[in-house]
């Protein structure tokens, strides 16, 4: 009778410390899991600015030797350097002008979407 009773004692003891492996197993592969999910979201995330920024070099020069081109092309229609090149400054002033009076309602939603859909992808 005594070891009728031990029995399902051990076995409980058994099926408890399976259990603890199991919880154990199931931990560690949860944490690697969020590991690998932290990296491929930091990497995308980087990446994405890596590639935002070397972007912004490039247009940076496009802008540049196109407003300097259509500043000497107007220079030449108007008969005065000066008033090309005015011209175009004046155009990149109306472009910060608006911009700036976007920025809240449709510049920073965008950047926001864009940074976000990059960590969570």
């Amino acid at each position: 009778m005594e070891q009728e009773i031990k029995q399902p004692k051990e076995d409980l003891k058994t099926k408890v410390n399976r259990l603890k492996e199991h919880v154990g197993d199931y931990v560690n592969t949860f944490t690697q899991i969020a590991k690998a999910k932290a990296v491929r979201g930091a990497s995308n995330a980087t990446a994405g600015i890596i590639i935002g920024v070397a972007a912004f070099f490039f247009a940076f020069f496009f802008l540049f030797f196109i407003g300097f081109g259509l500043g000497w092309w107007l220079g030449t229609l108007f008969n005065n350097m000066a008033a090309g090149f005015f011209a175009v400054a004046g155009f990149f002033l109306l472009l910060i002008g608006l911009m700036f009076a976007l920025r809240k309602k449709v510049i920073v939603p965008m950047i926001q979407k864009m940074i976000i859909s990059k960590v969570y992808e």
